[in-house]
């Protein structure tokens, strides 16, 4: 089966339906973490597993993102949303990083998931490892990662392993809408030789704000197979809402106070009195889209809103195909 070079998380519908769209085209996947759409819940449109799954059915290749524990809403083992992931998803990333106190603990409850998940579906795929953000690693660290999971799986379990994430650098900072991480190619390289030595694909999350600078393609020149793009994507929905609601001082101010009760800039901003008003909503208004106030107070004085908002979408998938010359490997 042939694999896509760019995995979008499905932040809103709109960003969904116009993934869908540029995929009758051009090969795409859709990441959707747990907070997005896991078994019993989601914030993005209200859509559970099975629901998301069946409305993207067929047209994009699903993949879960950060599937493991404590990586939802609530803390858990995580199994049951594995259990579901495995009847509707084409691949998931196995990332048990953020419970795991070095990389051997990783590797051990890897396996163990993996071996869950093999025993529900002999036909799912897995994506392993993590990003800088939650577990820093260096090249020779995924190597004993990688070494330990092929000496304790089956050849048929590690043979579902298609890919491995890997580090260069990067680092988002969602309030001024940058990647303030630091870019290492050499880095790069040396953690693409690990993966192909293990004949895995590798794949770096985080990839927001390089598109426009064309750092993604140097990434794919450098030898990166994936790569995975998430908050960018629903924050140009946000920035229409923001720029449409400043003309008006009540509106504005009805929009900030929904995305500073939602609590959700908590995970962005350790320090809210160092942002502005704007930085807070470009921050977090995507995980409100679907909120009933937000759709009775903000949205429905814009009855166009969006049919503008995908225009801006699909133009970004549109360079993001030309930056990584829209090939399948």
């Amino acid at each position: 089966m042939n694999f896509p070079k760019y995995y979008i998380g499905p932040m809103s519908k709109n960003v969904v339906d116009c993934v869908m769209e540029h995929g009758q085209q051009h090969f795409v996947g859709l990441i959707p973490s747990r907070r997005q759409v896991d078994f019993n819940c989601g914030y993005v449109n209200n859509w559970n597993t099975k629901t998301f799954s069946e409305y993207v059915y067929n047209k994009v290749l699903l993949c879960r993102d950060h599937g493991g524990e404590s990586q939802g809403t609530y803390s858990d083992d995580g199994k049951d949303s594995f259990e579901n992931d495995c009847k509707y998803f084409d691949l998931i990333h196995v990332d048990p990083f953020r419970a795991s106190k070095n990389i051997e603990d990783a590797a051990l409850k890897t396996i163990e998931y993996i071996k869950f998940c093999f025993s529900k579906n002999q036909k799912i795929l897995y994506e392993v490892g993590t990003e800088e953000a939650i577990f820093k690693y260096q090249p020779e660290e995924l190597k004993v990662f990688l070494d330990i999971l092929k000496r304790e799986l089956s050849e048929e379990e590690f043979f579902n392993i298609k890919y491995a994430v890997v580090q260069s650098g990067t680092r988002l900072h969602l309030p001024t809408r940058t990647n303030i991480g630091n870019f290492d190619i050499d880095r790069l390289k040396r953690f693409v030789d690990v993966v192909k030595d293990f004949d895995l694909m590798s794949k770096e999350h985080n990839g927001d704000y390089l598109i426009d600078s064309c750092d993604v393609g140097i990434r794919f020149s450098s030898g990166l197979d994936a790569i995975n793009i998430a908050p960018e994507f629903g924050q140009i929905e946000s920035e229409y809402y923001l720029e449409r609601c400043k003309k008006d001082k009540i509106l504005i101010e009805e929009l900030y106070q929904l995305c500073y009760n939602s609590n959700k800039w908590k995970k962005w901003i350790p320090d809210i009195s160092r942002v502005s008003k704007q930085q807070l909503i470009i921050t977090c208004c995507h995980y409100i889209f679907s909120d009933a106030e937000f759709l009775s107070k903000v949205k429905s004085n814009f009855p166009r809103s969006d049919i503008y908002i995908r225009k801006r979408i699909n133009s970004k998938l549109k360079f993001l195909h030309e930056q990584t010359k829209g090939n399948c490997i």
